[in-house]
């Protein structure tokens, strides 16, 4: 009403690398190119324009990480049977795991792995 256009009704249009980016990688929401979310970013991470990648969606509530560490076992370890041991426990609110240290202390003659959840 400041304007004097209280009878007209418009409409906003535009076209930038973002709208372009959408209907490229099927992104339903501009909102997410800027976002830092690790969820986000990691789909494109080393991607080329002729990469073919469809945008998976991530969760919308803020990432929380924790690391954990402990001592490996003697004998036999496998890092996979710790991600589905993760993955087994924590379902559908963990979505990534990541080894971050692998640690071999010389005195103690022992190893150690630290992961980020």
């Amino acid at each position: 009403s400041n304007a004097g256009v209280n009878d007209k009704v418009g409409w906003a249009f535009g076209l930038g690398l973002e709208r372009l980016a959408m209907v490229l990688y099927s992104i339903p929401d501009i909102r997410v190119f800027w976002s830092t979310d690790s969820g986000f970013t990691s789909q494109f991470q080393g991607a080329k324009p002729e990469s073919n990648i469809v945008f998976k969606p991530f969760s919308n509530k803020p990432q929380c990480v924790n690391d954990i560490s402990f001592w490996l076992p003697e004998g036999e370890f496998s890092p996979n049977d710790f991600f589905d041991l993760v993955r087994d426990i924590g379902g559908d609110c963990v979505e990534q795991v990541n080894l971050v240290d692998d640690f071999f202390h010389k005195k103690k003659n022992m190893r150690s792995h630290c992961y980020r959840i």
